[in-house]
């Protein structure tokens, strides 16, 4: 099986649309000996480029400009047609919600009458005016039409799929595939368990393009928190363009001795900081949360959860039974989910054993990309009898 991945963006770049190419290509080709090929943007100013990255051949193509953080070059219709009529793929499947890239290879896909498979993380929003306004735009523009070429979509949630506006006349080609985490690092670890610390733990990228992640609300929040239960404190945990934003908010609080922000950290020792923590928060407040892969790996390390009503987040989350659901933009909801996890250890405990086993019974790369393949395997069958 030949499959060709067409994602904006590309390991090493970190990001869970990234991780989530890179993983299942992976384990597509040393689990299910497939070939698997990458198109996808050189995000730097580099020109063109190409690499084999763990028998993943890899084609780097450079952009003209960027919206947002959407990379555009008006080219890449001719160079991507090169790509596919050298690597002859079964499939390709392209990855959003970072559009343009995936949408050209969809036509190029229609037009060489090769299987299209669109994994859709997430709807496109915008934090601002402008930005809700090109996100509508690019529907009409691009987006229902590559929903409509494509044989499948994949989405990673049942919640996702039934509850967005945009894939609600698509419904019956939507399949479930799941994300996942690497169940051999994100475990328990008991030496770093927290002694007596009150750590509330944010893990996300602190860019522009990712306010929609709440940390503002959540540092708001921990006004409330610092009241009520002397010691607690937020660790923040990411880096890029906004961080001065937030360390700003952080110092305008009243309380930003009780927030400290670490920057950037590997994804080898996320798995520490996970367990130093009491509590791991991601309070998203808008649709651009396709799942958040932070709260199961957090789960994964035994960690009570908190998240927002909002996106996937109520796929990541048994409210009740794994953690804890609050409602989004409530800075006040949102402490007091906190305050009664720092305080109720019995609740946290019971919430983090039951968060631990569900990780691994329903979350693991290994199970996303059988799912993956599954569904390529489904689709050659069809095509092969059609």
């Amino acid at each position: 099986m030949k499959v060709l991945m067409a994602a904006p963006y590309f390991y090493p770049r970190i990001g869970g649309m990234e991780n989530y190419v890179f993983n299942i290509s992976k384990l597509l080709v040393q689990k299910y000996s497939a070939d698997v090929s990458v198109v996808c943007s050189n995000w730097g100013r580099e020109g063109y480029k190409e690499e084999t990255i763990e028998n993943i051949k890899v084609y780097r193509l450079p952009y003209l400009f960027k919206i947002s953080s959407t990379p555009v070059n008006p080219f890449w219709h001719r160079e991507i047609t090169s790509i596919i009529l050298k690597e002859k793929p079964d499939i390709i499947n392209g990855h959003t919600p970072v559009p343009y890239l995936a949408d050209v290879a969809c036509r190029i896909a229609h037009k060489e009458k090769i299987p299209f498979i669109l994994t859709y993380q997430n709807d496109l929003v915008g934090t601002s005016s402008l930005f809700r306004l090109l996100s509508k735009s690019y529907y009409r523009i691009l987006g229902f039409k590559t929903l409509a070429l494509s044989s499948t979509i994949l989405v990673t949630s049942q919640h996702y799929a039934q509850s967005s506006p945009y894939l609600r006349s698509f419904r019956p080609k939507i399949r479930i595939a799941p994300v996942g985490f690497d169940t051999g690092r994100f475990d328990v670890i008991p030496k770093y368990f927290s002694n007596g610390n009150k750590q509330v733990l944010f893990v996300g990228q602190l860019n522009k393009a990712s306010q929609h992640k709440g940390l503002d609300y959540l540092i708001e929040a921990m006004k409330t928190v610092a009241e009520v239960i002397e010691g607690a404190e937020l660790l923040v945990i990411g880096n890029v363009d906004y961080i001065a934003h937030y360390k700003k908010l952080a110092g305008e609080s009243g309380i930003g001795n009780r927030i400290k922000f670490t920057g950037f950290v590997p994804d080898e020792e996320l798995p520490k900081y996970y367990n130093q923590s009491n509590v791991v928060v991601l309070p998203s407040y808008n649709r651009a949360e396709g799942f958040g892969i932070v709260l199961v790996e957090a789960q994964a390390c035994g960690r009570p959860v908190i998240g927002t009503t909002v996106g996937g987040i109520p796929s990541a989350i048994k409210d009740g039974e794994t953690g804890m659901l609050v409602p989004p933009k409530n800075p006040q909801a949102l402490a007091q989910a906190i305050i009664k996890l720092l305080t109720d250890k019995e609740l946290a405990k019971k919430l983090g054993e039951s968060g631990y086993k569900r990780a691994r019974e329903e979350f693991s790369w290994e199970k996303s990309a059988e799912r993956n393949y599954e569904i390529y395997q489904e689709i050659l069958s069809l095509r092969k009898k059609a």
